[in-house]
């Protein structure tokens, strides 16, 4: 037997011959084992092994007659295996198709771990098409799928491991965020999972303290191994960017599951909400979530999503003579201008009076519509989740949990110091619309009545506004909570600043007050154990077992949902000049003679 000094080879020997050396160390027999696949796939022969036990490795090669052989034994004393003989001249011509013996399902997740803790939406396809350009193996899409499938458990843990993990990791929330709500709950005689519920205490502050008084209710189907629905609530901050309050997973979305979900909110709020003003709930309004609005929320106003409403209209009517008609209509401020443009639709179509039956405009319509929306119409959250499900789907629970974590993380950071850098007294979006408005305030004459009231003198009609109210007939004022041109014209005829009287929602001190609290690190699981002390807070127990619920995902390919990006932009604004009427510019741009 061959000593057992490590031997360095020279530049003379064969591939196989530098990969390995007589006297050649493992840490232990698995890492010989994978080390002799490798070298096996990557110079095209196959391997049969001879004899495999706790104190040696034995293989050779597998066509007939090639002296190819190789023999590792367990070192004395120690843990370690060393190569004792190795006879690493190949006389067979190796393989010589792309199929590879040695290429298995667990040397796929080994080859492509690295790339998927980068890249977690490496697709099967990918990865056999990397495997066959690198390695000149060819593998199934099954073995790429199951390979990808086992390196997400060996990164990750299993799908099953995560249910098993959420009341330990509410419980690690509630201890780092005091003040966060983290509850799970489990159904059934074997505690399968039911309902998960996360707000972190930083969420709620900024919410209660400094956002608009506007909730956006959506949920996105998630596509895992065990199905489920994310629920999320949503404000909007001082610059319209999404702040997330609430996030809940439920085993199934159902009536019953948007009854707790709202409950939840509401006892989340509590009673801070009798210090807010009555709060504007934006949804497409499924019946589940109408009931649970009006139950637990009954002095809201609950409007639809205005991207709901619209698509429903051109794919009811397909007509783009009605759809710009009907914009108009959307954002006419009075009833007035509203039941002009519904006369109009009406002459197209009598069609359109029972899609509005179906459609209330007191529901979308601003001119309508009692709740204030500040200018925000649509769903912005739809997309949010549905980035969020398609980020996470491979993911346990746990796990998606602390992504979506650590994207509240980052955003909190980088809006806070976005924040602190900037030095006006309202936040970009809203200082660009307050210098418009004064642009347009020159078109006006004003004529002073009072202390507080102005006539706003226009070719087209006249607008009185009330700078102690904040008030303008025009109605574009207490609708979006900024001064519009009129009251513009009005304020800076008495030498008052316009930007002062913008909602407080829109300044960079409500902006800088969002984001000002912290959401604390995690620890990892492996000391969750020793830093538990016991359950706190509702749901199921600390020492409780949650099992996975009984929903699976479906055998083949899942139906892909192609979401179409226009979808999630605002539709773009038809502009009517206040002076000439015409369509296409502003009373700003007007060049039509005074």
């Amino acid at each position: 037997m061959a000593d057992h000094a490590l031997t360095v080879p020279d530049a003379s020997l064969t591939l196989v011959e530098r990969t390995l050396a007589i006297g050649q160390e493992f840490p232990d027999v698995e890492t010989c084992r994978r080390t002799l696949k490798d070298i096996a796939i990557s110079l095209h022969f196959d391997l049969r092994i001879v004899k495999s036990d706790r104190s040696r490795f034995i293989a050779k090669c597998s066509k007939e007659g090639c002296p190819w052989r190789v023999h590792v034994a367990k070192c004395p004393g120690v843990s370690t295996f060393s190569i004792r003989t190795l006879h690493g001249e190949h006389t067979c011509e190796g393989v010589q198709n792309l199929h590879h013996q040695q290429a298995s399902v667990g040397w796929v997740a080994r080859s492509v771990e690295a790339r998927i803790r980068d890249n977690p939406q490496y697709k099967p396809k990918e990865i056999l098409q990397d495997i066959r350009d690198q390695h000149g193996v060819a593998v199934s899409y099954m073995q790429a799928w199951r390979g990808k499938e086992r390196s997400m458990a060996a990164l990750h843990g299993t799908f099953e491991e995560g249910y098993r993990l959420l009341p330990a990791y509410c419980e690690q929330i509630r201890k780092t965020n005091p003040g966060s709500i983290a509850s799970v709950f489990a159904t059934g005689p074997e505690n399968c999972f039911h309902r998960l519920f996360i707000s972190y205490r930083a969420s709620i502050y900024g919410f209660i303290n400094a956002c608009r008084p506007l909730l956006e209710l959506d949920r996105a189907h998630l596509k895992g191994k065990y199905l489920g629905t994310i629920l999320c609530a949503a404000a909007v901050d001082a610059d319209s960017a999404l702040f997330p309050l609430a996030i809940g997973i439920v085993d199934v979305e159902s009536d019953e599951n948007w009854m707790w979900f709202m409950s939840e909110l509401r006892k989340l709020l509590g009673v801070n909400t009798d210090n807010m003003p009555r709060l504007t709930i934006l949804s497409e309004r499924q019946r589940g979530i109408v009931e649970a609005v009006e139950t637990h929320f009954p002095s809201a106003f609950h409007g639809f999503c205005l991207r709901y409403v619209s698509e429903n209209f051109r794919d009811t009517f397909k007509n783009t003579k009605l759809v710009n008609i009907f914009w108009n209509a959307v954002y006419a401020l009075t009833t007035v201008e509203f039941e002009n443009k519904i006369s109009e639709m009406v002459e197209i179509s009598q069609d359109v009076i029972p899609w509005f039956q179906q459609f209330p405009p007191q529901l979308w319509a601003i001119a309508y519509f009692e709740g204030v929306r500040y200018g925000h119409f649509t769903l912005g959250v739809t997309e949010l989740l549905y980035n969020w499900a398609l980020e996470c789907h491979e993911l346990p629970i746990a796990q998606m949990m602390e992504h979506i974590r650590h994207l509240l993380v980052s955003w909190f950071n980088e809006r806070r110091d976005m924040g602190m850098r900037l030095t006006s007294i309202l936040v970009p979006s809203t200082e660009k619309q307050i210098l418009e408005a004064i642009a347009d305030a020159r078109c006006y004459q004003v004529l002073r009545a009072n202390e507080v009231e102005f006539e706003i003198v226009s070719t087209e009609r006249t607008n009185i506004v009330d700078i102690r109210s904040r008030i303008c007939s025009c109605r574009r004022w207490q609708l979006y909570g900024l001064p519009c041109a009129h009251a513009a014209a009005a304020l800076l005829s008495c030498g008052q600043n316009v930007h002062l009287f913008a909602e407080p929602c829109f300044t960079v001190a409500s902006y800088r007050e969002t984001y000002s609290q912290m959401i604390n690190p995690i620890p990892d699981k492996s000391r969750w154990k020793e830093l538990g002390e016991g359950a706190e807070g509702g749901g199921a127990k600390l020492d409780m077992t949650i099992r996975p619920p009984k929903t699976r995902r479906p055998p083949g390919r899942p139906k892909k949902k192609v979401l179409r990006v226009e979808n999630f932009k605002r539709p773009k604004r038809i502009v009517q000049c206040g002076r000439c009427h015409l369509l296409g510019h502003s009373q700003k741009k007007c060049t039509a003679p005074i």
